[in-house]
């Protein structure tokens, strides 16, 4: 009986050996898997990982997951996650799924392994044809090592709209160790932004010490496409660590403020500019800012045929944003010109922050030219003369131009009754509104009619530059009165020779009639 049970159970052996095992089939089991886990202090780090289901049993298979949203934790200690979801359709078994976090690490994070927390919801079948909901938390393990670190402390531009100026950036090693042979790069990804004379610029430091503060000037040129407000550079360190090991930062974030263009206002403008004259036009330039303009100077365009400019810039020196400073140009007009408005178009040349020529937009203001006045004021002193007598004919010349005259030569003009023994008189220079008496020799005829009779006079004179002028004919009155004691024939005599030859012919008439 027992050698029939023993041949049984090794048939039975045999028949078991020859048929397959059934499978086994596990429900997801989903962990992360990262190469690189090291993070770089001071700026954002890209973290790239795995994630992998796959069972860790002795099961063949494993279920596939779907529908796998993935909500890291907002933070974890020092460390800022900012990326909020990832999102996998199907994790079938042993086909990783690549994705990234966004991890903001500040530049004073103690050296060490954080665990980032993974909240993960998904979907599996059960294997009865029913869905299964599950919800897990896993963990991704990222390391920050001893060394360099690198933190923006402060950043600072004068660079505006169209123009250049400089950016300041200043950078300090918070991390453990000292870097040697720095190279700080900075870029930029915005087409209205220039550093230097092109896209990147780099700095070069030998030795970096822990806790030391590096400032770095920026040459940095905006294109009149850029906008006022914020811009986005980037940076990047890259050194060597006390040990001969090489290392990069991760990209620093450095912002550049584009400052609005300069401008300048021209105010409290007033000439004395007259037809035939040289007058001047004063103004004051204000610096509206947003920075300072070195070695201002302003300018003035031509303003055309009938106004000649004597100097057509003005040096007013450096102004700081919100400093004024006063100007005068002397400018001559033509006695072609007519009274009226002028426009007139100053500007402003300066030198920007970065030692650049730059010069403002046009800046029209409206100013008036008066109708021309006469050179001088011409006042008789002693103009009345007896018919059939003469003397001294004395006036009172006076400088009405705002700057002296000189070698005034002066003559006078005059028709019968009147004659003149003397027709000239001279003034050596009359200054601003002084006044001189000047004398010449004149008589009346004795067959005068007692009245007022114009004496014309002019002026040859030379201005300040040297220019020889002959002023407008002046008429100066001159008075004539009848003589007293005789000159002509009496009035009674005339009155009875009339009445005698009026009653004679009366006589002889009547007479001719009879």
């Amino acid at each position: 009986m027992k050698r029939k049970l023993f041949a049984v159970l090794i048939v039975a052996s045999l028949l078991l050996s020859a048929v397959p095992a059934v499978a086994l089939t596990s429900n997801p089991e989903i962990q992360t898997v990262i190469q690189d886990p090291t993070l770089q202090p001071g700026g954002v780090n890209e973290v790239s990982f795995q994630l992998l289901n796959d069972g860790t049993g002795a099961e063949d298979e494993t279920r596939d997951a779907y529908n796998v949203h993935i909500r890291p934790a907002n933070s974890v200690g020092p460390i800022d996650v900012e990326t909020n979801e990832l999102y996998v359709e199907s994790l079938p078994d042993g086909t990783p799924a690549d994705l990234s976090l966004s991890l903001d690490v500040p530049a004073n994070i103690d050296s060490g392994t954080y665990r980032i927390p993974l909240r993960l919801t998904y979907e599996y079948d059960n294997g009865a044809g029913n869905d299964v909901e599950r919800k897990k938390t896993i963990y991704l393990s990222v390391r920050v090592k001893s060394g360099p670190q690198f933190d923006v402390v402060d950043t600072s531009s004068t660079a505006t709209v169209g123009g250049t100026g400089t950016l300041e950036v200043t950078m300090r090693n918070v991390g453990t160790t000292a870097a040697y042979d720095s190279t700080v790069s900075l870029s930029s990804s915005a087409p209205a932004i220039s550093l230097g004379s092109g896209t990147s610029s780099t700095r070069f430091v030998d030795a970096w010490e822990r806790g030391e503060n590096r400032t770095f000037e920026f040459e940095t040129t905006l294109q009149d496409s850029a906008s006022v407000g914020n811009y986005s550079l980037s940076a990047q360190i890259d050194f060597e660590k006390p040990g001969g090991t090489t290392g990069s930062s991760p990209s620093l974030t450095i912002p550049l403020r584009a400052l609005p263009e300069m401008t300048f206002d021209v105010s409290d403008v007033s000439s004395s500019l007259r037809v035939g004259e040289e007058g001047t036009v004063t103004g004051t330039v204000t610096n509206t800012g947003p920075m300072a303009a070195d070695n201002a100077v302003v300018t003035l365009e031509n303003p055309g045929q009938t106004l000649s400019l004597v100097e057509t810039s003005v040096a007013v020196g450096s102004l700081e944003p919100g400093e004024s400073a006063p100007f005068t140009f002397d400018v001559e007009v033509t006695s072609s010109a007519s009274a009226g408005a002028r426009q007139l178009d100053f500007g402003v040349t300066y030198r920007d922050m970065a030692d650049r020529s730059r010069e403002s937009d046009t800046i029209p203001t409206r100013v008036d030219v008066q109708q021309e006045s006469p050179e001088f004021d011409v006042e008789p002193i002693n103009a009345t003369y007896t018919a059939g007598s003469g003397g001294t004919f004395e006036v009172t010349v006076t400088n009405n131009r705002d700057h002296a005259l000189t070698d005034i030569s002066a003559k006078i003009y005059m028709d019968s009754p009147l004659s003149t023994s003397d027709d000239e008189a001279f003034v050596e220079r009359l200054e601003p509104g002084e006044s001189q008496t000047v004398r010449f020799q004149v008589s009346a005829g004795g067959d005068a009619t007692a009245k007022t009779y114009p004496v014309k006079m002019d002026f040859q004179y030379d201005q300040p530059d040297g220019d020889t002028i002959i002023s407008d004919t002046y008429q100066v009155p001159v008075e004539v009165t009848a003589d007293a004691d005789g000159g002509g024939l009496p009035v009674l005599p005339i009155v009875g020779v009339v009445a005698v030859l009026l009653v004679g012919g009366g006589f002889l008439y009547y007479r001719r009639q009879g």
